[in-house]
């Protein structure tokens, strides 16, 4: 399997770590930001995370979980999923955005125009200054964020996976937000997180 990626990412993120807890064997390949031509000739799109297995090519993280399942499908953690790469993302790829702006151009040699493209995508999506307008509700975003992370730091204190004794979709899910903001801010979990630090770093 190859899975086509931006490090970033926290579908991808997602993605790899569910692949792990499959023990699935995987190679990341890392799509240069600016250049999404061999993704566009896999799968007729340039949208990321993509799966290659053999001849089945699957976009869409939600859809390449469903493909890793197959049958067995946890309604339970399909739950979760949908949580978090909906309601929990919104509010985490806010917060990481201006640092994920940064470091994307430091990653491209200091480029402009990679972070021109990365501020264009966000800014057609969500109006003109969106990022700025992140970094400075960070505060707020943070407190927003940790609101919604308090519920399973508290089910997490009486068990070690959100669904019980073994990892599953569902902590993957959520992994792959806190992968985003560390992959942004190192030491995110550690600094505004402390009790979820424990299971993010043992996930």
């Amino acid at each position: 399997m190859q899975l086509y990626q931006f490090a970033y990412s926290p579908y991808a993120a997602k993605v790899r770590k569910y692949l792990e807890l499959q023990n699935r064997s995987f190679e990341v390949v890392e799509v240069p930001y600016m250049d999404r031509r061999d993704v566009a000739k896999l799968s007729n799109q340039v949208v990321l995370p993509v799966l290659v297995d053999g001849a089945n090519i699957i976009a869409d993280s939600a859809r390449i979980t469903a493909y890793l399942d197959g049958p067995e499908r946890d309604a339970s953690a399909v739950v979760y999923e949908q949580w978090a790469d909906s309601i929990l993302e919104d509010v985490a790829f806010r917060l990481a955005s201006p640092a994920v702006e940064r470091k994307i151009v430091e990653l491209n040699g200091g480029r402009e125009d990679v972070g021109a493209m990365y501020r264009y995508i966000k800014e057609r999506k969500f109006g003109a200054g969106c990022i700025d307008a992140w970094a400075a509700a960070a505060p707020a975003l943070t407190a927003k964020l940790r609101s919604l992370l308090d519920p399973l730091a508290a089910k997490l204190s009486n068990q070690p996976f959100l669904l019980g004794a073994s990892p599953t979709l569902a902590d993957a899910a959520v992994w792959g937000n806190l992968a985003m903001l560390e992959w942004a801010m190192p030491g995110w979990v550690d600094r505004q997180a402390p009790d979820l630090a424990g299971w993010y770093g043992h996930l």
